[in-house]
């Protein structure tokens, strides 16, 4: 298994806390095995008795500062949706198909995220809007190509989810502004980085915009590029084989370094405005992967 793209900006907080939760998910066994930051307690909770593999798609879907259990079919293209709001009545929803990637987004800033994927052979985006009359309907967007690797996040500040790809073949990121409607002929585009690096995209420097930061496994350094100033700053953190990924641990607003290292089971964390750094075990199966983030990953 290969990692390509590790989107921890959704954030992962279960308990509504601020601080992000950490969790693994199973998916030979839909089990996910999490430890909320409230309690301490760690939690074991299997969703789908079937053998049908889903993957988690994680975010705060009804918009109570809550990040909400929710789950991607990939062979289906069916969302389903456990709301903390109403947990007993999980919403699902179609929108997708076999090779879609999905990638939840918020662009009216209202802080709930809708079901969206991208679609690689078609380039484009299919997002969910919500019209004055409170009904969803599905807007296509161009942007990318085949092998780009699809986030969304806010870019420029002004609390609406952009849509972004990223293309290993030249390192350059396309950014479509939802300021600009999603016209592509309008987007920004940045080269940064290069074919295997793992983009991590996140606000780690808390200005409320999303910065453009990559994971090089070959030599395990962290590289980051400020939205808000241009300025670059480069981390060495965590070993070859782990998975990147990051979240606010500690309630600062500035997310932590993260790698999961599947071969010793092992968190690992960097705080890197007090540099200071742990790691723990969990006691988990082989296969599990982090939930904190939405992983795009060849098999």
């Amino acid at each position: 298994m290969i990692v390509f793209a590790s989107l921890s900006y959704y954030g992962c907080d279960f308990d509504g806390d601020k601080l992000t939760d950490l969790s693994l998910w199973d998916p030979k066994t839909n089990t996910l095995y999490y430890q909320l930051s409230t309690t301490k307690r760690s939690y074991q909770k299997r969703f789908f008795e079937s053998d049908i593999s889903f993957e988690p798609v994680f975010a705060d879907y009804d918009g109570d500062g809550k990040t909400d259990f929710a789950f991607f079919q990939k062979d289906s293209g069916q969302w389903v949706v456990s709301l903390t709001s109403n947990p007993n009545r999980p919403q699902k929803t179609f929108l997708g198909s076999i090779g879609d990637m999905p990638v939840p987004t918020d662009i009216k800033g209202t802080g709930s995220y809708k079901p969206a994927i991208w679609r690689p052979n078609a380039s484009s985006w299919l997002i969910t809007e919500v019209t004055n009359e409170g009904q969803e309907i599905q807007r296509r967007v161009l942007e990318g190509q085949y092998q780009d690797c699809p986030s969304s996040a806010d870019y420029d500040g002004d609390g609406i989810s952009d849509l972004s790809v990223w293309r290993p073949d030249d390192g350059y990121w396309h950014i479509v502004k939802s300021s600009a409607d999603f016209d592509f002929g309008k987007s920004d585009h940045t080269k940064h980085g290069q074919e295997w690096d793992v983009i991590v995209p996140n606000d780690y420097d808390g200005d409320g915009k999303c910065d453009l930061v990559f994971w090089r496994p070959e030599n395990q350094v962290w590289y980051f590029l400020y939205s808000g100033t241009n300025e670059q700053n480069q981390i060495k953190f965590g070993f070859k084989d782990d998975i990147p990924l990051s979240g606010d641990l500690d309630g600062d607003g500035i997310p932590e370094l993260i790698t999961w290292s599947k071969a010793k089971n092992s968190w690992n964390v960097l705080n890197f405005r007090k540099q200071e750094s742990f790691s723990y075990k969990w006691t988990v199966p082989n296969d599990c992967l982090p939930a904190v983030s939405i992983l795009q990953k060849y098999e």
